[in-house]
């Protein structure tokens, strides 16, 4: 049932070796895997059951595998935090709050890893849901805070719902080339891309009020189709605060992919 699982911790380095039968991507068969690995006395049946679901292309395996990261055994969720990079189907937020909590140094480099794939630096995913092939550019960022964080933020937050809404994310490296022959490879699925700009962060009195405005253009070509923006607000605010920032960037970032959504079925 297993197929042939290796499993060691060398030196202090988790080591991983699977040869898993084909996985069947029924109802059923995900149902079992998600309930092996909640409840699989072996760890071994867990390492498996977190394997097979991230080979499983469906999006009912990603809550399943973000729990798996809180597996007492590390194998576990190191194979967890494989199959989400895998998947590729949301997770981004359960690894990253993993990854400031994980204590094993080996877990940490695969939660590394998957998260670099999930934010689109992997060989990216089509599903027979798939309906929009979609890359998405460096956020502009007019906040005046420094560094990539808030890239990451909207990134992170527009890749979460992405699935949900029959997207596949792009590479962030790929070029026009790449892009091209992946969408002859799957026709019907529209390429468009999308550029990000987060306006100054506004306060008025106690209310903070984030905007983030969408560009969005013909992919690989990138000819502008068109732009809206997203906003959301909070009150109760006693001077500036950071940590509510960063939540209504998210939330910005949720709502810019699920707009596109709605606007991309009468694009071209």
């Amino acid at each position: 049932m297993l197929g042939r699982l290796g499993v060691a911790l060398l030196g202090g380095a988790l080591l991983l070796a699977v040869s898993a039968p084909a996985f069947a991507q029924g109802t059923g068969d995900v149902d079992r895997m998600v309930t092996n690995l909640r409840s699989g006395n072996d760890f071994r049946v867990r390492t498996q059951a977190a394997l097979a679901l991230g080979a499983s292309k469906s999006s009912r395996a990603t809550a399943p595998l973000c729990a798996g990261l809180s597996d007492a055994n590390t194998t576990v969720r190191a194979a967890s935090a494989a199959a989400l990079g895998k998947l590729q189907i949301g997770g981004a937020d359960c690894l990253e709050r993993r990854l400031t909590a994980e204590p094993n140094q080996s877990v940490k480099a695969a939660i590394e890893k998957a998260l670099e794939r999930v934010r689109g630096g992997g060989e990216p995913v089509f599903t027979k849901d798939t309906k929009y092939y979609i890359a998405i550019g460096k956020t502009a960022d007019r906040s005046g805070r420094t560094g990539d964080g808030i890239d990451r933020m909207v990134r992170t937050a527009m890749a979460s719902l992405a699935a949900d809404h029959g997207i596949t994310l792009a590479p962030q490296n790929e070029t026009p080339e790449e892009a091209k022959k992946r969408l002859a490879a799957h026709k019907g699925v529209k390429g468009f891309y999308l550029a990000p700009r987060l306006a100054p962060f506004e306060y008025a009195g106690e209310t903070l009020k984030v905007r983030l405005e969408i560009a969005f253009f013909t992919y690989p070509e990138k000819n502008m189709l068109g732009n809206f923006t997203r906003t959301a607000s909070m009150s109760g605010m006693e001077g500036r605060d950071p940590g509510s920032e960063d939540d209504l960037v998210k939330t910005t970032g949720e709502s810019a992919i699920t707009q596109f959504a709605k606007v991309a079925p009468g694009l071209r």
